[in-house]
């Protein structure tokens, strides 16, 4: 049984379609203009609506167009994050990707890797300490973002930042190794 009664629901869920059907291409374009994509931006409005019709919008809500679009921001935020969690996991996979050819591979392959890995190596000695030893930590000891902030005694935010940095770095001289 959902926590409000069925008439209070079903009011709510009135109150909340007429401002869906108000506001539909506001929230969209607002959305969209977070989000860069109109599709993106569609499916997160699609999403908030859907959410508030299942749970309801809550007792207190004065304004359901102004409530919808908080929940479409927040969503578009969240959105944003796990893109950028994404986007972020798929580099590091691809600089590992590029880590030295096992001792089955052919010649080339291990002159290729073992190139890559001299130049990921010139790359880290570019860098200061703390950034090589982030790097060290999380990557090569598996170490959580949270537990490298504490051992280094800084926020877990700029552990992730310098993890993000060191690795633009490492990828990009690896970049540019391959285009000279």
């Amino acid at each position: 049984m959902h926590p409000l009664g069925r008439d209070e629901l079903a009011e709510q869920r009135r109150r909340l379609l007429a401002a869906y059907r108000e506001y539909e291409r506001l929230l969209i374009d607002s959305a969209q203009v977070m989000m860069g994509c109109r599709s993106r931006a569609e499916d997160v409005v699609q999403d908030a609506f859907l959410k508030l019709w299942e749970q309801g919008t809550g007792r207190g809500v004065q304004d359901e167009g102004r409530y919808l679009f908080r929940v479409v921001r927040n969503l578009a935020i969240d959105r944003l994050r796990r893109l950028s969690l994404e986007k972020r996991h798929s580099a590091c996979s691809s600089l590992m990707a590029q880590e030295p050819a096992p001792p089955s591979a052919s010649p080339e392959q291990r002159m290729v890797g073992s190139d890559a890995l001299q130049q990921v190596l010139a790359a880290l000695a570019e860098l200061p300490a703390r950034m090589q030893r982030v790097l060290v930590l999380s990557r090569l000891e598996g170490r959580t973002q949270r537990d490298v902030a504490r051992h280094l005694g800084v926020s877990p935010t700029l552990v992730n930042f310098m993890l993000r940095d060191t690795l633009a770095h490492c990828r990009n001289r690896l970049e540019a190794g391959r285009t000279a």
